[in-house]
């Protein structure tokens, strides 16, 4: 009888503590007047400028973001600058919490700073970020696939390794999908992904098909959080802020088109491509590199953006794009076909594919690519060095799976060269169980054909 009385008392503890660490964690994911989901972007010129967003209850009266140069010393508060900043109702028509941006302007050069945002009595903590060079100078960049689903249980491991093994890494790349549908639980399992990290190193992103938003009748509206999550360079084309811009890095120019976009209105598709030969045209950098969601040259099985294709692949090769990043195949491929190149393209552009989060889809079983990967999580290290972009790709678990370079010679064209090291690594070339059905048999004896070595 003691015993099932003392057991009846555990249990009931036990009851209490779950349902109170269930409700702390619910008052974790609500605003509160402490900033949280801190995002540190470049809004113009790397080298002199930097914003931050984040969000707080709606009761905040005021938006402020403090900096300084950073020292070794705590006792820098004399040397601070207050800069004011904005907020808007966190969701369009919905007052339960508010969204904050500060820009940092007028900042050195390659130096290192320390900054808080707030409202002037609730603060974030101190976080520290270092601009770029006003110089052509060597730098690397982390390039992350789709993360979309899962992101809190598999998607921080991505985020977590990649920014361990590469630390001092300039920024973040995402090639759109970086959550399922935008809405706040998916938005606060990638910020839980990403946490402080977010703060520290600079995010680049482009938006993805999941960005929009389904709608019963009629095109997918955008994102109401995206802009106010991202502050990018203000040089994009009509109605497309945000999502379509570029960024000149240290001798790089970084081109984002929201590739969704093009396919939802043919206004905004006209605009884009006409600003695409403008930016090309007059771009004063040795590379360059454009980073959007759809796929050029689909990876999986089932897939052909061929209007897509048509109309951008002409003008990456008339302007020589030296490397195209993209996501939404949910596979791994990389390679510059080139028996699919035009006559006149002299530079053939490097296409990769990569993925980062758990939501995987089979290969498909044609020969564009030269490297390959399905059901496995990759993360991107890409440096730049004068005449070189090489791009190593690792695992989820640091492991390196693919390692390549372009190097430019004096007409501006790339060789690509392979590291000695990959030959010894095989490719997984495993179909995932969920993805079987998109092939027919003879597709899946082609398959096996194409991948049996």
């Amino acid at each position: 009888m003691k015993k099932r009385f003392l057991f009846l008392i555990l249990s009931f503890i036990c009851f209490i503590s779950a349902s109170n660490i269930n409700a702390q964690s619910e008052a974790k994911n609500s605003p509160s007047p402490v900033p949280d989901r801190i995002m540190l972007t470049i809004p113009d010129d790397p080298a002199i400028s930097r914003a931050v967003t984040w969000r707080t209850c709606p009761s905040t009266k005021k938006t402020v973001g403090q900096i300084t140069e950073a020292t070794a010393s705590p006792f820098f508060q004399d040397q601070l600058k207050t800069i004011a900043g904005s907020s808007t109702f966190w969701m369009q028509g919905d007052s339960s919490a508010l969204g904050h941006r500060v820009i940092f302007e007028h900042l050195s050069p390659e130096t290192m700073y320390t900054y808080r945002v707030g409202d002037g009595e609730n603060w974030s903590e101190w976080f520290q970020f270092t601009t770029s060079s006003d110089q052509k100078k060597p730098f690397n960049f982390l390039y992350l696939g789709d993360f979309q689903n899962d992101i809190k249980q598999y998607c921080s491991r991505t985020i977590r390794q990649a920014y361990t093994h590469f630390p001092n890494a300039d920024f973040m790349l995402f090639a759109g999908d970086l959550v399922s549908r935008s809405t706040e639980d998916y938005w606060d399992e990638f910020f839980y992904a990403g946490n402080w990290i977010y703060g520290t190193m600079p995010s680049v992103a482009t938006p993805g098909n999941h960005e929009y938003d389904k709608t019963e009748a009629g095109p997918r509206t955008f994102s109401k959080h995206w802009n106010q999550i991202f502050v990018t360079p203000d040089n994009h084309p009509e109605n497309l802020r945000g999502r379509t811009y570029f960024m000149d890095y240290q001798g790089v120019r970084f081109i984002s088109i929201d590739s969704p976009a093009m396919g939802n209105k043919e206004e905004d598709a006209v605009n884009t491509m006409e600003w695409l030969n403008d930016v090309l045209s007059d771009n004063p950098n040795k590379w360059t590199i454009l980073f959007t969601h759809y796929p050029v040259y689909s990876c999986s099985q089932g897939r052909n953006n061929e209007r897509y294709r048509e109309a951008v692949k002409p003008i990456l090769e008339k302007y020589g794009v030296d490397l195209v990043l993209q996501g939404h195949d949910h596979t791994y491929c990389r390679g510059q076909n080139l028996e699919g190149v035009g006559e006149d393209c002299k530079n053939p552009p490097m296409y990769l594919v990569s993925v980062s989060g758990p939501k995987m889809y089979g290969l498909n079983v044609n020969k564009w690519s030269d490297r390959i990967a399905s059901e496995t999580q990759l993360y991107q290290n890409i440096e730049v060095k004068d005449n070189v972009i090489h791009i190593n790709v690792y695992t989820v678990t640091g492991e390196l799976y693919d390692s390549f370079s372009l190097v430019k010679n004096k007409k501006g064209v790339n060789k690509v060269v392979e590291s000695e090291e990959i030959k010894s690594i095989k490719q997984n070339s495993a179909i995932p169980e969920s993805a079987k059905h998109r092939y027919t048999e003879e597709e899946l004896k082609l398959y096996e054909e194409r991948f049996k070595n």
